[in-house]
Order: C-alpha cells, then sequence, then structure tokens
C-alpha cells in the first residue's frame, strides 16, 4: 500500500487517507558526532536538513525524512529514538489524500515561512483546522508508508 509519494522540488503527500496516529514514515539516519558537526558539518547546506541527536551529535535523515516541507501547524510529528540512528514520522491529525505532509523546523527559520500565509488565507477561507495538536502519538503498532516515486 502506497501511502506517500514525492514531487521534485515541491515535497512529500499523501496517496491516500492517512489517520491520526499512524506512523508514516521511518527514516535512518546519518550520524555526525559532536566533533564532525562543528568542524564540519554546521558549514554545509547539510545544515539545513539535521536534526539534533542527543550529546551534540546531528542527524541526517535519510529517504524522505529530509524532504518533509516546514509548516506552523504541521499534519506530522517525530520522534528520534535514543538507541538507534532513527526517525520516526506520525500523523498528528487526520490527512487527506493529497494533503502535504509537513513538519515543524523550528521558530528560527533560514528562509521566508510561506506557512504563515497559507495560515492566514485558510483561516479567511474558512477552512482552518482548529483541532491541529502537535502532541506525540503512542500508537506504534501502525503499518509504515512507503514511497512512490
Amino acid at each position: 500500500m502506497d501511502t506517500i509519494a514525492t514531487t521534485p522540488l515541491a515535497g512529500v503527500f499523501a496517496t491516500k487517507q492517512i489517520q491520526q496516529g499512524t506512523l508514516v514514515e521511518v527514516a535512518h539516519c546519518i550520524k555526525l558526532s559532536a566533533h564532525e558537526y562543528q568542524n564540519h558539518g554546521r558549514h554545509t547546506v547539510l545544515e539545513h536538513y539535521l536534526f539534533k541527536g542527543t550529546g551534540g551529535t546531528m542527524l541526517l535523515a535519510l529517504g524522505v525524512g529530509s524532504l518533509f516541507n516546514h509548516a506552523r501547524q504541521p499534519n506530522l510529528d517525530y520522534r528520534i529514538d535514543g538507541k538507534q540512528p532513527v526517525i520516526r514520522y506520525f500523523a498528528v491529525r487526520s490527512i487527506m489524500a493529497e494533503e502535504e505532509l509537513t513538519i515543524f523546523y523550528s521558530d528560527k527559520l533560514w528562509f521566508e515561512d510561506t506557512s504563515i500565509m497559507k495560515e492566514q488565507m485558510s483561516m479567511t477561507s474558512g477552512l482552518s483546522d482548529t483541532n491541529m495538536s502537535h502532541e506525540h502519538m503512542d500508537d506504534e503498532n501502525t503499518f509504515l508508508g512507503h514511497i512512490t516515486l
């Protein structure tokens, strides 16, 4: 069953409806030590794709893990595994087919946040999701989404 698809330079989209709490993606990661990050990684374009690990380490998510775009009110949340270099992405609410899958990067962005404009447009059109929450889901016994490229 395919649940997500990528579009070049446009992001990752649901290919069918995804229920709240569904494990959408498991991204294996390349781990940079604190030393590797400080001396090399932070000086490259990869800086914008790294997740904070433990003990000053940084993680580069492989697969579609580095392709999710930013949103102030994302439809995915993620959990970094403390024992292995893996990031798991979960649906924080029901997601419609063809909807873009997004995560929250940070309040400190290195680019203009277009999700603010999208949020304002959806509020004025009456499409805002007032039930959105950004909490971790506990049900990890869901299917792993496959990728269609």
